[in-house]
């Protein structure tokens, strides 16, 4: 099961595009997959003949673990048709075993360590339990980091010999129909709705991110009525364009906080345990709100586009993450992330730290606000952003910084433009 996706830990077969005995080439697609935030399609690794699939269409799988076997037409299978794959593919050691096939293999994810190993807490603990050499595992979480789930798939693909469906597949039912359930621990009754792979990850991720980052706010009030002004210019302006568009103010908030990202480069970090890692690019993360959960596609090197740029490209990566066309590199790679609930009327509000990010800017509505300017009581257009810092990595005064350089660009926004 190949990642595709900074925050996939698993996959789910829709379906299978090719049958047991067909041959492949590589590169061809082989299946379809549903990962946490997408259904994208799989290639193969390698050319030959699909001889034995591991993962039937409906399981899931997690990362780098055997799906399917792709070999020679008369090359033998492991362990009677491929019931003791599992057993055979990962060598005690963390390496191939030289008993398994030679063709194309989707091996599970061990691989010889190198340098200081990052383990979670439980990871390490389980690993413990069960005497295993964590070091031959690949990790899957931030920044190589190994999990509790790489661990629990080493365990089952390294166990002794038993069906390999029970061995690489973390058994995942069959989508259900809401159910109109009683419970006799409940005041009334209630309905069940199973979670979906997106709202499970949500519910992890964000769990995660609450408690291994220590979250502090910092807001600011914005006067945006020069920025109105500008916003109207340039949609005239882009108005008379063969192919026209429209730049919201989440645009140029977005063009702010990536031009204040390269002027406090403290803020494009991720924390990694004993470093910090500041971030040569500037990829904004826009949240996209959908009936199923949030998407947070990803728009790389905001910082060197403009304003006409970032407004189509946020565009099309809004209208591809409500229609499922979301491509991989579209939702990896974000820096920081811009969240934005304005349209829903809210004044303010706090965001969750999306990881491996630092910081996450919550923006409100923008309205007209009763304000003193020179002495005298004036009505201004105002919005409050508050940023979500991990305080891992950043301190009170660095956003505060941020915070002042996104108010200055913002009241005086002809610099959006330089």
């Amino acid at each position: 099961m190949p990642k595709m996706g900074d925050t996939m830990e698993e996959g789910k077969i829709l379906q299978w595009l090719k049958k047991e005995g067909d041959a492949v080439n590589k590169g061809e697609m082989l299946a379809e997959v549903e990962t946490d935030k997408v259904n994208i399609e799989i290639e193969a690794f390698s050319a030959g003949v699909l001889r034995k699939i591991l993962v039937p269409a409906g399981s899931a799988a997690p990362i780098g673990a055997p799906i399917a076997l792709i070999g020679s037409a008369d090359e033998p299978l492991p362990g009677g048709n491929g019931e003791a794959v599992a057993a055979r593919l990962i060598a005690p050691g963390g390496g191939r075993d030289k008993s398994a096939p030679t063709g194309a293999i989707n091996r599970a994810a061990t691989a010889p360590a190198q340098g200081r190993i990052f383990i979670s807490p439980i990871a390490r603990r389980l690993a413990s339990e069960h005497q295993l050499d964590y070091r031959a595992i690949r990790g899957s979480g931030p920044n190589g980091r190994i999990i509790r789930m790489d661990v629990e798939t080493a365990l089952r693909v390294q166990a002794p010999a038993a069906p390999v469906a029970t061995q690489l597949i973390a058994p995942t039912p069959a989508p259900a129909e809401a159910q109109f359930i009683t419970s006799p621990t409940v005041a009334e009754d209630a309905i069940a709705i199973p979670l979906s792979n997106m709202r499970r990850t949500i519910a992890r991720r964000l769990t995660q991110s609450m408690q291994s980052a220590p979250h502090f706010y910092v807001t600011s009030v914005i006067d945006t009525t020069k920025l109105a002004a500008l916003r109207q210019q340039i949609n005239d302006y882009a108005a008379r364009d063969p192919s026209p568009v429209k730049v919201s103010f989440n645009d140029l908030i977005v063009k702010a906080a990536a031009l204040a990202l390269v002027r406090i480069p403290q803020v494009n970090v991720s924390f990694a345990e004993d470093k910090i890692l500041q971030k040569k690019q500037v990829n904004i993360g826009i949240a996209v709100a959908l009936e199923q959960g949030l998407l947070v596609p990803v728009l790389h090197d905001a910082d060197k586009r403009g304003l006409l740029d970032i407004a189509r490209e946020s565009r099309r990566l809004a209208e591809a993450a409500r229609e499922n066309k979301l491509r991989p590199e579209d939702f990896s790679g974000g820096t920081f992330t811009v969240s934005n609930l304005g349209m829903f009327d809210v004044e303010s509000f706090t965001a969750v730290i999306n990881p491996p990010e630092s910081a996450i800017l919550a923006v409100g509505s923008i309205a007209p606000t009763p304000v003193v300017v020179d002495g005298q009581i004036v009505v201004r257009d105002r919005v409050k952003v508050t940023l979500s810092s991990d305080h891992r990595a950043l301190d009170g005064a660095i956003a505060a910084r941020f915070l002042q350089e996104m108010k200055r660009l913002l009241e005086e926004p002809f610099g959006l433009l330089l």
